[in-house]
């Protein structure tokens, strides 16, 4: 790949947070005076709900909030550029905003209990704001109304498909392969190649690329691509806060979350109830625009 596509920078320790302290009295939950391990919950819901909606890839990363990810993926459709990103909504992320998360990540917080900043490497401390998230500088040139693109880098090569009537050939020109596919015959892997993102054109809401024709016109087989998607953390939308809320309260009342248990009978014969899931229909409900689906 060379270093057109660069890897993705050292998450360090994130773990989400989609309900800050200061909003716990607003969505009605107990503070941490009257529920010491309160935050601690809170902190379980959004990790679940990040699990649930299929925001986390396959190294791990990745979160409802700012994120950026890596994907490899097949050119499938015959004769056709376009190809659907997995995360989404892309967004663009410019630089002024990672300092502000990097610079959240790095600050050591306040003892809620003594009300002094607590002392010690940084590194000992969770962040709940940068997930690593890196700057967006690409230009896009083809999208109305944005001079930003959200893919921060991709590149492509070329291959040989099995079957004659699959070749991989831009639309607009039937030439042929061109010297990076024939490559291919002599052994190894074809190279990858710089793919001109100015030239590209994306939908943020349904992670949908066009991608421009490579060497000679010709289609890629397979390309990578580096891209932001997620939401502001500190701006999240708020089925995703009720959501939360309504988890920690199913933590709260069925065991703090340790047990599904729902209740207990002891008249005559011990009866004891169990619920099937934490994440009930009505949490299903409200997360369902922002679920995913990933195969790996």
């Amino acid at each position: 790949m060379g270093s057109l596509v660069q890897p993705i920078t050292a998450r360090g320790v994130f773990t989400p947070r989609f309900v800050l302290p200061n909003e716990l009295t607003a969505y009605g939950l107990p503070d941490y005076k009257r529920q010491p391990n309160i935050l601690a919950l809170v902190d379980a819901a959004s990790v679940l709900i990040d699990s649930y909606c299929g925001r986390v890839d396959g190294y791990g990363q990745g979160s409802l909030v700012y994120s950026t990810y890596m994907e490899r993926l097949i050119m499938q459709s015959r004769n056709r550029n376009v190809v659907r990103l997995s995360f989404k909504p892309l967004v663009v992320v410019d630089q002024t905003t990672v300092n502000l998360l990097t610079a959240s990540a790095n600050y050591l917080p306040t003892n809620p209990q003594t009300g002094k900043q607590q002392t010690g490497s940084t590194l000992e401390f969770t962040n709940y704001f940068w997930t690593g998230v890196q700057a967006n500088t690409q230009v896009a040139n083809n999208v109305p109304g944005s001079t930003i693109s959200p893919i921060i880098g991709a590149s492509g090569r070329y291959g040989v498909t099995v079957r004659r009537s699959d070749y991989m050939i831009y639309p607009d020109l039937n030439y042929g392969m061109n010297p990076l596919m024939i490559a291919s015959f002599f052994g190894g892997p074809p190279g990858w190649t710089p793919i001109q993102l100015s030239m590209s054109d994306f939908d943020p809401q349904t992670g949908e690329i066009w991608v421009p024709a490579g060497l000679y016109l010709s289609q890629y087989t397979e390309i990578i691509v580096v891209y932001n998607a997620g939401f502001h953390p500190l701006y999240l939308p708020p089925q995703i806060k009720h959501a939360t809320v309504l988890l920690i309260r199913n933590f709260l009342s069925r065991g703090g979350g340790t047990s599904g248990l729902r209740s207990i009978s002891t008249a005559g014969a011990a009866n004891i109830s169990f619920t099937e899931d934490l994440i009930d229909t009505t949490i299903e409900r409200i997360l369902m625009p922002f679920k995913n689906l990933v195969a790996y």
